[in-house]
């Protein structure tokens, strides 16, 4: 049974397990989540099937894929910066200066978490019907469990790389919210991740459309589990497998622009492999994620830097608008993402997860990193010259070749929210200097922080203290 095919009679309704109320974001009242109800036991297919459309449309939350985490892990990089006349989104992890409390850390967990327990109850179901089916559906709940738990890992701790023991999150993988377990460790976290993933392959359904997960795209989230650990070998041979057997193909340049602005789901296999979809019904209305870039808010632009990473022949560049505004009444320079165009109409830019672009990064860096220079340039061109048909072929080698493999993933996947812990992983220090625009008044325009800084990790929620006396708390906060 397609997902796709009862998504508009099944959107965000299916119950939580855990209460969301309205919060802020700074000063500005965001609508609360869907209503809260506990769910009932699943029976048959029938009844698992549509606790699967609840998770997928639990995804797009304003606080998790819908808004939070695309913008949050760019704003608080080197990717974006917020304008001065700003309605008050997004300032404190810009600014750093978000506490334990921080209502943007506060539901992102929240979210997460219930998206973990609500693929929990149909992972832990015993129902009646088709084996395959309930196979399938099974398998898509694995994967979206292990995603849920692969992004709040990357808020909430340190990399794998940095320390595995140290202190992840937790894991729970029953049904019940009223549990209070205390923290796990990153290892332990990715361990659960990988198996969850693998689980999913057992009895991954075959590609049908861009907003179900399907296996290869179920694969190359594994291939991205792996990179972030430090696997190279297994993030490359799984990305591999990708790149040669999928069947997906990355968009030539010629449609770059055309495959950004299309709005609808994709069922021919060109580049995304997996994304959340945001229609015409099933949509986040005013906090649409993309009308923060433009055509709503329109208040959060592309660093300066960033942009003139971007040859005159790079087709990225053409999502980027170069513009005036005025400040003070004097015209001042800005870049606007038009990477989403869909903000103001019927049916939203659906938020890419994973798509083939970025398992031909993973490919080069996870090659350049098990010695394999010669391969890592090959992906890394193959992509490369693809955006940009008249760059000439990066020819680099050593520390060089590792430099140009992770600018070009900052240049393919900017405002797609991986950027903060990219640089995370990486443990680089992050410069925030790029965006002078010749006197903007920006607040916390140009910032340095290094890698050891804790906030470069966020809070675990007080909410979340208070109520699980087992749970420890970040160092720092």
């Amino acid at each position: 049974m397609s997902f796709r095919k009862i998504n508009i009679l099944l959107s965000s309704s299916f119950a939580a397990l855990i209460g969301l109320t309205s919060c802020s974001k700074s000063f500005i009242e965001r609508n609360p989540v869907d209503p809260v109800t506990e769910p009932e036991a699943i029976t048959n297919a029938s009844g698992m099937q549509d606790a699967l459309v609840g998770v997928y449309a639990s995804y797009r939350a304003t606080s998790f894929y819908g808004e939070d985490l695309p913008i949050i892990g760019d704003v608080s990089a080197d990717n974006s910066f917020i304008a001065a006349s700003n309605s008050g989104y997004y300032l404190t992890p810009y600014q750093y200066t978000f506490v334990n409390n921080d209502a943007n850390y506060t539901e992102m967990w929240k979210q997460g978490y219930n998206i973990i327990l609500n693929a929990n109850k149909i992972i832990n179901s015993s129902p009646t019907g088709d084996a395959e089916t309930i196979g399938e559906i099974r398998s898509q709940a694995y994967a979206l469990r292990a995603l849920a738990y692969f992004k709040l890992i990357n808020i909430y701790a340190r990399p794998y790389t940095d320390n595995p023991s140290d202190s992840g999150i937790s894991i729970t993988l029953t049904d019940s919210s009223a549990a209070k377990p205390s923290r796990n460790t990153i290892k332990q976290v990715y361990t659960q991740i990988i198996s969850d993933y693998k689980a999913a392959l057992d009895s991954a359904p075959a590609y049908d459309n861009s907003v179900t997960l399907s296996q290869y795209a179920i694969e190359g989230l594994l291939s991205k589990a792996y990179l972030y650990m430090g696997d190279y070998t297994n993030a490359l041979t799984q990305a591999e497998d990708v790149i040669n057997n999928s069947g997906f193909s990355l968009v030539p340049s010629s449609s770059y622009a055309s495959f950004w602005s299309n709005a609808a789901v994709q069922q021919n296999q060109q580049e995304v492999m997996f994304e959340i979809d945001a229609n015409s019904i099933n949509n986040n209305g005013y906090d649409d994620f993309a009308g923060q870039y433009a055509n709503g808010y329109s208040q959060i632009f592309c660093d300066s830097a960033l942009y003139a990473s971007y040859s005159s022949t790079d087709v990225r560049r053409s999502v980027l608008e170069s513009d005036t505004t005025l400040v003070a009444g004097k015209p001042r320079i800005v870049v606007h993402v038009n990477k989403f165009p869909n903000a103001a109409n019927a049916d939203r830019d659906n938020i890419k997860v994973i798509r083939l672009a970025e398992v031909y990064l993973i490919a080069a860096e996870a090659a350049y990193r098990t010695g394999d220079q010669a391969t890592a340039l090959q992906y890394l061109n193959a992509l490369a010259q693809t955006r940009d048909p008249q760059l000439t072929a990066y020819a680099s080698s050593g520390t060089q070749l590792l430099t140009d493999i992770i600018n070009e993933r900052r240049k393919e996947l900017a405002f797609e929210g991986d950027r903060l812990y990219d640089l995370n992983r990486l443990q680089q220090t992050l410069y925030r200097n790029g965006t002078p625009y010749k006197g903007l008044p920006l607040t916390s325009q140009y910032i340095t922080i290094a890698y050891d800084f804790y906030k470069r990790i966020a809070p675990i929620p007080l909410d979340e203290l208070n109520a699980n006396s087992n749970m420890t708390q970040n160092p720092g906060y």
